[in-house]
């Protein structure tokens, strides 16, 4: 019985996920961010194959000056696709499996959610198990979430979806079934090694569910939620603490708050109330689908029966709340700096999609007497059906770079606009190469003398590493942007480096009479190796009380 429930929900999740699915193959992945995440896997493969074991700088970019993603922007979407090139396939069709493999871990993430939930819930397990697997369903089906994936390409937020039903489930768990468990802390490293802007508003989210259920919480539960998130930070320590490093290292684009946030965008993108019923032309899967709009009407009736719960109360208006803020008759632009860094109101929906298909499920499948096959179908059959005017907004042309031009390298001249090709918007750039961008294109691939009467000879350069001859006095610019780990060395001593005003590495020698040799290489900060060490002792901990916890079981 078991088997036989574990292969049908297998099925309606394969099967939901080969819907969605269909012009995965074919459409233009190159759209919008999807350029960017293929130039980002691919520099980040370069670096693997230049022996770094956590890679940060994107040597191809800036005119190989590098361009660093994986300091500021979550890794995880990095590494996962590039798993796939051991199967040889290209980079494109390696971000396109990532993304079908992701609809089948929302589609389980969201399943083993709505399983939770409905524990105590006194009804039949089978019909226990079609309300999980009608959640699950509805989920991958969100119409944002193909937004995502289809429209936006955004791969990282498209990830996100995985994990937001994990933290739940792991809340739910520790604070209401009053159990022992780890999955908090698993959704958590997921979602901050995934997309950092979704985790914020995640915390919030989740900050909500905590003081609603303050009463529930003991010091039994307290330990168990301080437990996760420790172990979560640790575990996240290589990414987040190099991150915090960075911040007050220099000033970084991504950290100003004109760059990041432009109001006129924000004010454009927000919804209008009749897209939540269908897709307009040339616009983004606003709607949110007749089903899950009846699911979520039915909820007067548990209201009139006195049946809903407190946490039922809670995702509901969680739900209609996260709808309401992207409408275009509410000021987000006027909200505080801390909450419009979302850069984008609609991105709300994301949540909207969780919270209302966990209400809309649980109302679907208890209205009736007898939740069976036929019903689930008939919902998803309807809800399938609603997405097909969705391809008319999908790039389907032909119209996008050659990966090998891509593998090669893209200048930084390649674009237009604010958004290009490997290197997004420039955010993360120091903020006086992003002003100095004419620079970068114009400046020759060598050491610089920009004071002083250093004579510079013999230099040579890979990738990351350089070294030149050098005598004299003087401050030398570097040809690498400035980020931190670079490291520079003259007769074995270490030479401090700091921000050029042009964005770039630079260092300072004085009175060297004879010439000596200079090699430049980055090797990452102490921060970084003690932020790794940690992870790593983190993951070992992790791994040591599984299997305790496993023994004691046996026992």
């Amino acid at each position: 019985m078991k088997n036989k429930k574990q292969i049908m929900t297998f099925i309606f999740i394969l099967i939901s996920t080969l819907l969605v699915s269909i012009p995965l193959f074919n459409f233009n992945i190159q759209y919008d961010d999807g350029i960017q995440h293929i130039c980002r896997i691919i520099e980040t493969m370069k670096s693997f194959k230049c022996g770094n074991f956590f890679p940060v700088i994107m040597q191809g970019l800036c005119n190989g000056f590098g361009y660093s993603w994986n300091l500021f922007y979550s890794p995880l979407t990095a590494y996962l696709p590039l798993l796939l090139r051991i199967f040889n396939f290209s980079y494109e069709n390696c971000l396109r499996i990532f993304m079908f493999l992701c609809s089948i871990a929302s589609g389980y993430s969201m399943y083993f959610f709505m399983q939770k939930i409905l524990r105590k819930r006194e009804i039949d397990d089978k019909k226990k198990n079609y309300i999980a697997i009608l959640g699950a369903c509805l989920y991958i089906m969100a119409p944002y979430r193909l937004t995502d994936m289809y429209i936006r390409v955004a791969v990282a937020e498209y990830a996100s979806f995985v994990f937001i039903p994990i933290i739940f489930n792991g809340l739910y768990t520790i604070i209401n079934l009053k159990e022992k468990s780890n999955v908090l802390a698993y959704g958590i490293i997921g979602l901050i090694l995934t997309h950092s802007l979704i985790t914020f508003y995640t915390a919030i989210y989740c900050v909500i569910y905590v003081i609603v259920n303050i009463r529930e919480i003991k010091k039994k539960e307290f330990i168990g939620l301080l437990k996760n998130i420790l172990i979560a930070l640790g575990i996240t320590a290589f990414y987040i603490f190099p991150l915090i490093e960075s911040k007050f290292s220099a000033d970084y684009e991504v950290f100003n708050i004109s760059h990041m946030l432009r109001e006129d965008v924000l004010i454009s993108l927000k919804i209008k109330p009749k897209e939540l019923l269908f897709i307009e032309q040339d616009r983004m899967a606003y709607f949110i689908g007749i089903p899950v709009i009846i699911g979520v009407l039915l909820s007067l009736v548990f209201f009139i029966r006195k049946s809903a719960t407190k946490n039922y109360v809670l995702f509901l208006v969680l739900g209609l709340m996260s709808v309401l803020l992207t409408l275009d008759f509410i000021p987000f632009e006027k909200f505080p700096n801390v909450f419009r860094m979302m850069q984008f109101s609609f991105r709300l929906l994301e949540f909207s999609s969780f919270f209302l298909t966990v209400i809309a499920s649980i109302n679907l499948g208890l209205i009736f007497k007898k939740f069976d096959m036929f019903y689930l179908l008939v919902i998803l059959a309807v809800m399938a059906d609603l997405l097909i005017p969705m391809k008319n907004n999908i790039d389907f042309s032909n119209n996008r770079a050659d990966e090998s031009v891509l593998i090669e390298g893209v200048d930084v001249t390649e674009g237009t606009g604010r958004v290009h090709a490997g290197c997004a918007s420039f955010e993360y750039l120091p903020t006086k190469a992003f002003q100095n961008r004419n620079y970068i294109v114009t400046r020759e691939d060598t050491a610089i003398v920009l004071e002083g009467d250093a004579q510079i000879s013999d230099f040579e350069k890979d990738k990351t590493n350089c070294k030149f001859k050098i005598s004299g006095s003087g401050k030398i610019e570097l040809p690498y942007v400035y980020y931190i780990g670079y490291s520079a060395r003259i007769d074995g001593k270490n030479i401090k480096i700091t921000e050029s005003k042009n964005g770039f590495c630079q260092i300072e020698v004085n009175n060297i009479n004879d010439v000596e040799e200079i090699k430049v290489s980055y090797t990452g900060t102490i921060g970084m190796k003690v932020s790794t060490g940690i992870s790593f002792i983190t993951c070992g901990l992790l791994i040591s009380m599984y299997c305790i916890d496993k023994k004691k079981a046996k026992i």
